[in-house]
């Protein structure tokens, strides 16, 4: 099982790693550590998670862990870790720019282009923690918070890949379908490696045909 820690550590790291949404956010720094944060449970009701959504300033996105789902989903996933991004957008247009709303930052979270842990199209495209964690769904209902400003809940679910020991690495438990899995990861690292390398219609079809690969080996 990987570590919730890590989990959120790699999740935020890569959303950092977007410009556009840095800039949206009028981050002073890069990684905007002041506009993109994680929370954590060490401090106890000190650092509760209402206390710290109540104290979010505008924009800003906050990432927390959810809750751990452990069972038999598909032969290969034995956990679920579900992460929840609480999304507060600006309460005014800057400098005569249309504000950007909480789901238009959703949108640039999951659509745009992150170079941690590597440069990959978006988030959505590439696993996190030696790609042992992958996103599985994304929800995201509209709520207001204690004094009734406008926030955007987003719940993602990441996927574990097998069963990883202690050190977030080696796997405990694996078995046949983990091993396939692991395997058709490998080829949509090949498959997005592409991107870096041509940028006309042959890419395109390369890319077309290496899917339809993997969607036959799936099927098998």
């Amino acid at each position: 099982m990987l570590q919730p820690s890590a989990v959120i550590s790699s999740i935020l790291a890569s959303v950092q790693s977007i410009p556009e949404l840095a800039t949206e956010l009028g981050a002073p720094t890069i990684p905007p550590t002041e506009s993109i944060i994680g929370h954590n449970f060490y401090s106890g009701q000190e650092n509760a998670v209402a206390r710290a959504i109540g104290q979010m300033q505008s924009p800003s996105i906050l990432i927390a862990y959810l809750d751990l789902i452990q069972g038999n989903f598909d032969g290969s996933t034995i956990f679920k870790h579900r992460v929840t991004a609480y999304i507060r957008p600006r309460n005014a247009a800057p400098a005569g720019n249309g504000a950007v709303s909480a789901p238009d930052l959703l949108t640039m979270m999951l659509n745009y282009p992150i170079s941690v842990p590597k440069l990959a199209p978006n988030i959505r495209c590439v696993d996190l923690l030696n790609n042992n964690l992958w996103l599985f769904s994304v929800n995201a209902p509209h709520v207001v918070d204690e004094l009734g400003q406008d926030l955007w809940q987003a719940t993602m679910v990441w996927n574990e890949y097998g069963d990883a020991g202690p050190d977030n690495m080696n796997f405990q438990c694996i078995g046949p379908a983990a091993q396939k899995v692991k395997e058709l990861t490998r080829q949509r690292e090949e498959i997005l490696a592409l991107f870096n390398e041509e940028e006309d219609t042959v890419l395109i079809e390369k890319v077309k045909a290496a899917y339809r690969k993997m969607i036959d080996e799936e099927r098998m």
